[in-house]
């Protein structure tokens, strides 16, 4: 054996154990590796060919290329390729060519078949090695944007603190509690619940840290109520949000939701739909209405939307000559927009969590009924058929790019190498591994608890344990995963979900805490001195909804702090509920997509291979512009309603 390919690598390759029938298997599979030399432009394996068998790079480098032979990857020494051909039976779907010298090792592909078939239990080690590449995209777009739902990161935050500006930051932290303790008296009829809430923004935007504000708000909201008790206050004001039913379902929704879409991306489920663009995507407008369509049908998660989307049409949009610019803005502004539609949705879910406290009634009903009115969503769906169609007005940055991509034939901007590495997969999941749950989870959340109640209920818990039941028949049997790789991707999915849920649940308990403080108890005079601006009210909602969320950075976490006060002065002032919840649900979309310092920019060029800075541009002013045709509309709303 060699040096890289030796036994350790065939060992943790094929998950061999380290025992005598281990070391069997191993000797077998040593027996069967084939050296191969090639020189410099020596192709290994050629597109269309029959699988003849898996290699394992031992030294050199190679090119992978597609149809028109242009460069899509490069395999380095200790990789392996040509494996999902034997496995499938289908005919390789690119060429693999020698870069230099390079050495391998070949098992053929009946060796192979013969070895896996007397050891079964080997295939489903493959398989999970085998799709385990094909979801390292979504890893690389994790580990590259640092990216956790809901959580503000700003780049100052890189960047240790001195002790000097730890003391003088938490000193003054200190010195604000201690002053409010001894200044401001237990019977106060001062409104001092806009105190937690200024502490909220002032620390927010001085900090850019998301969480850490929240929790010192909470503890000072705590000391208001409990004063001397802060410690007991502030555990006591969890534990009650924690127990709260509605919280506790959402929470057992989020973890539930965040276990399946980990295990759609673990099946290779995000590579579904690239086989269909590939063959049907054969302009620019079709490839990215493929996107759209994708993204569509996936959009139980902005994430898993925007992934599977992206790496659908991405040969479709080098072959069509899309520039990335132009896919930037497409998938910056889409995803989540699409999922805002969806109640089941991961977003949905959450937005539906945090009306659940304020809103009177059913807060799915509610949420079904304010989607007509969430025009920020809308109009961007609007502006991306426009785009798809090439019919949106340009600004000079379009302009541009598409001047550079006539002109130098250059797709993607300067700055975008370190992106470009986009693997092409040598396999492609299944579309039904996506579908099928999907549909299921829709069907059971609307009907299981319907029919035991005897009247329409909404219960996407429910659909959602279902759903996983299917999902775990489905995958397993189709040798994608063994039960035990099932539950770990569940586990890997719910343990993925703990910062949005302790967002979710931290939100709430700061709601409490300022209702405690006798929040609902002022809106009736601030109602009275608004009466005046009632028709104008629904756009200085979404207004003072968008920059909270630019200074949150975090559309989540304004929700939470926004839609307890904004249904308060909605049902006293007499306003149009639905119309109210819609600005306030866009505003928060719009918020995220003007800050500067989300991790959506990163995410989408990561995802497309392009340098995410003229995303950032392109998506803020779009979204700067959309915004204010919105504003207008929900002032002509209201003075309709």
């Amino acid at each position: 054996m060699s040096t890289k390919i030796n036994e350790k690598y065939i060992q943790e390759f094929f998950g061999l154990e380290d025992t005598p029938s281990g070391k069997k298997e191993l000797a077998e599979i040593k027996g069967k590796l084939k050296k191969q030399v090639y020189e410099n432009g020596q192709d290994i394996i050629k597109i269309d060919d029959e699988p003849d068998g898996m290699y394992f790079l031992e030294s050199g480098t190679a090119n992978v290329l597609d149809r028109d032979l242009k460069q899509i990857n490069i395999m380095h020494e200790g990789q392996y390729f040509g494996e999902y051909g034997v496995l499938s039976k289908e005919k390789r779907l690119s060429t693999v060519r020698s870069l230099g010298k390079t050495v391998c090792y070949k098992i053929e592909a009946g060796d192979m078949m013969e070895f896996i078939s007397k050891y079964p239990d080997i295939y489903g080690r493959m398989m999970k090695k085998v799709y385990g590449e094909v979801s390292k995209k979504h890893s690389q777009i994790l580990a590259l944007s640092g990216m956790k739902r809901g959580i503000l990161r700003h780049p100052s935050n890189d960047v240790p603190m001195s002790k000097t500006r730890m003391l003088l930051q938490y000193g003054g932290l200190l010195l604000v509690y201690a002053l409010s303790y001894i200044l401001i008296p237990r019977d106060t009829t001062f409104p001092i619940f806009v105190l937690p809430l200024a502490l909220m923004l002032g620390y927010v935007m001085f900090t850019k840290r998301t969480i850490e504000s929240l929790i010192v708000s909470i503890v000072y909201a705590a000391l208001l109520v409990y004063r001397t008790d802060v410690s007991a206050g502030f555990t006591d004001a969890m534990m009650d949000t924690m127990g709260q039913k509605d919280n506790v379902f959402t929470v057992l929704v989020m973890v539930l939701m965040g276990g399946m879409i980990n295990l759609i991306a673990a099946s290779g489920a995000v590579t579904a739909f690239k086989k269909l663009v590939d063959k049907k995507a054969g302009s620019k407008k079709r490839t990215m209405f493929s996107a759209i369509w994708i993204m569509a049908v996936t959009s139980i998660d902005d994430g898993l939307n925007m992934l599977c989307a992206s790496t659908s049409v991405h040969s479709a949009g080098k072959k069509n000559g899309i520039i990335r610019e132009k896919l930037g803005l497409l998938f910056s502004m889409t995803p989540t927009v699409l999922s805002s539609f969806i109640p089941l949705s991961l977003w949905g879910i959450f937005v539906i969590g945090t009306l659940t406290a304020s809103v009177k009634g059913n807060a799915v009903t509610e949420f079904a009924k304010s989607i007509p009115f969430n025009y920020f969503s809308i109009v961007v769906v609007i502006s991306m058929f426009l785009v798809c169609m090439d019919k949106f007005p340009k600004i000079k940055e379009l302009k541009d790019a598409e001047k550079r991509a006539k002109d130098k034939g250059v797709l993607y901007p300067a700055g975008s190498e370190k992106y470009l590495n986009v693997s092409e997969p040598e396999m492609w999941g299944k579309i039904y591994n996506i579908i099928i749950p999907i549909v299921v989870l829709a069907a059971a959340s609307l009907i299981v608890r319907s029919v035991i109640a005897g009247s329409f209920v909404v219960d996407s818990a429910c659909g959602l344990v279902i759903a996983l039941i299917v999902m775990f028949i489905m995958y397993c049997a189709q040798g994608l995963m063994t039960p035990e790789q099932f539950t770990e991707h569940l586990i890997d999915g719910i343990a993925g979900s703990a910062l949005p849920v302790i967002l979710y649940l931290l939100t709430m308990c700061f709601s409490t805490l300022l209702d405690t403080l006798s929040l609902g108890e002022y809106f009736g005079e601030a109602v009275n001195s608004l009466k005046g601006l009632g028709p104008v009210l629904p756009a200085l909602f979404f207004v003072a909804s968008v920059l909270l969320t630019i200074a949150l950075g975090s559309s989540w976490a304004m929700y939470a702090i926004a839609f307890p006060a904004v249904l308060h002065l909605a049902y006293s002032a007499g306003l149009s509920v639905p119309l109210c919840i819609g600005a306030v649900s866009g505003a928060g979309i719009a918020g995220e997509k003007i800050c500067a310092f989300t991790a959506d920019a990163l995410n989408v060029g990561t995802a497309i291979g392009c340098n995410p800075e003229p995303i950032c541009r392109i998506r803020i002013f779009y979204s700067i512009v959309i915004s204010g045709i919105v504003t207008g509309l929900y002032i002509i709303a209201g003075f309709i309603m």
